[in-house]
C-alpha cells in the first residue's frame, strides 16, 4: 500500500505544508502531533488503492477540535464516512474557516491518532469510530 500524505499547518502565525510518499509511522506521527497545538490539516491517500475501497483519510484540526473523514468509493459512486458523537450539543463550530456540526467532531487527540494509525496499518477505519 502506498500512502501519500499531505498537510498544511499554521503555526505561530507562519503556514507550511507539503506532501511524500510516507515511508513510516513516525512521519505521520510528527504531523499529527503539529495538529494538537496547531490549526490545519493532515491527509493520506493510498494511491494505488482498488477500485472499490476507503482510499482518503483526513484530520481538519482548530482550537483543540478535529474532524475526521474517510473517502471511500463504491460500486457506484462514493461516499464520505466521519466521526458521530450523539452527545455532542447541535451546534455549529469553526475549522479552519468553515462551519461544522460539532456532532460530527472530537477533542479527543488520542483517539484522533488511534483512526489514523488504524487507516495507516490497515487501509480502513472501524465502520463503529466513522460511519
Amino acid at each position: 500500500m502506498k500512502l501519500l500524505m499531505s498537510w498544511a499547518i499554521t503555526e505561530n502565525g507562519e503556514s507550511f505544508g507539503g506532501n511524500h510518499y510516507v515511508r513510516d509511522w513516525g512521519e505521520v506521527w510528527l504531523q499529527l502531533r503539529r495538529l494538537k497545538f496547531c490549526a490545519g490539516s493532515v491527509g493520506l491517500e493510498i494511491t494505488d488503492a482498488p477500485d472499490v475501497a476507503p482510499f482518503n483519510m483526513s484530520v481538519a484540526a482548530d482550537n483543540g477540535n478535529y474532524l475526521v473523514t474517510l473517502l471511500e468509493t463504491t460500486e457506484d459512486d462514493s461516499d464520505v464516512r466521519s466521526y458521530s458523537n450523539p452527545t455532542a450539543n447541535a451546534e455549529m463550530v469553526e475549522i479552519l474557516g468553515n462551519d461544522w456540526d460539532a456532532r460530527h467532531l472530537t477533542s479527543d487527540f488520542e483517539f484522533v491518532c488511534r483512526m489514523v494509525e488504524e487507516f495507516y496499518k490497515t487501509g480502513n477505519v472501524s465502520k463503529q469510530w466513522l460511519n
